[in-house]
C-alpha cells in the first residue's frame, strides 16, 4: 500500500522531473550548497543519511534473506530511495535473533557495525539537524512554496517521509538483536 502510494504520489505532484528550474535549483546547489533552502537541504541530504542507516540496520540480518537478497535493495536506496528499498522492506523475513559477528558479510562486519561507521551516522545527523535548526521562518514559507511547485522538492519530501516511517520496524528489529529490546516492552 504504501508502495503504491509513493508511486502515485509522484505521478501527480506538480511539476515534472524535467523541469529546468528544478536542473537548476540543482546545479546552483552543487556550486554552492549554500544557496539550496535549508529546509530542502535536510531533506534531500537526509536522503544520503537514511540508507546507510537502512545498511546498518538491514545487513546484519540479511544473511539467506528470502524471497529477496538485502544488499541490491539497501544500495539502491542511496539513488533510488524508497522506490529501490521498498519492496525489500515490505517482502523481507524478520530477523530478531542476534547474529554472530562471524555470521556476518563483509560489509557489516567491517563497515556497518563499526563505531567509527556510527559515528559519521551521527556527525552526519547532528550536522543536519543543526542545518534545519538554524533555519528561519521564512525558509520554511520558501520551502513550502518549493513543495507546490517543483517535483524533486515534493517526492523527495514524500521519500525522506516514508523511509523515516518504515524505519520502525528495522530499528526494533536491530534492538531486538542487541537484547535492548523485547517484545515484553512493548505490552
Amino acid at each position: 500500500l504504501a508502495y503504491v502510494g509513493f508511486a502515485s504520489a509522484i505521478a501527480t505532484f506538480p511539476g515534472d522531473f524535467s523541469n529546468p528550474a528544478d536542473t537548476q535549483m540543482i546545479m546552483d546547489a552543487i556550486n554552492d550548497p549554500s544557496s539550496l533552502n535549508p529546509v530542502f537541504f535536510f531533506v534531500f541530504n537526509s536522503l544520503g543519511l537514511l540508507p546507510a542507516v537502512n545498511a546498518a540496520l538491514l545487513l546484519p540480518g540479511a544473511k539467506a534473506q528470502r524471497p529477496l537478497p538485502a544488499a541490491p535493495f539497501v544500495a539502491s536506496a542511496f539513488f533510488a530511495g524508497f522506490g529501490g528499498l521498498g519492496p525489500y522492506l515490505i517482502l523481507r523475513e524478520p530477523r530478531p535473533e542476534p547474529v554472530a559477528r562471524s555470521d556476518l558479510g563483509f560489509f557489516p562486519r567491517y563497515v556497518s557495525e563499526s563505531r567509527l561507521y556510527g559515528l559519521g551516522l551521527l556527525a552526519g545527523a547532528i550536522g543536519l539537524y543543526a542545518t534545519l535548526a538554524g533555519a528561519a521562518p521564512t525558509d520554511y514559507a520558501g520551502y513550502q512554496d518549493l513543495f507546490a511547485s517543483s517535483k524533486l522538492v515534493s517526492v523527495s519530501t514524500v521519500d525522506f517521509c516514508i523511509l523515516s516511517l518504515f524505519a520502525f520496524e528495522p530499528i526494533k528489529e536491530d534492538m531486538s538483536r542487541r537484547g535492548w529490546w523485547s517484545d515484553s516492552q512493548s505490552s
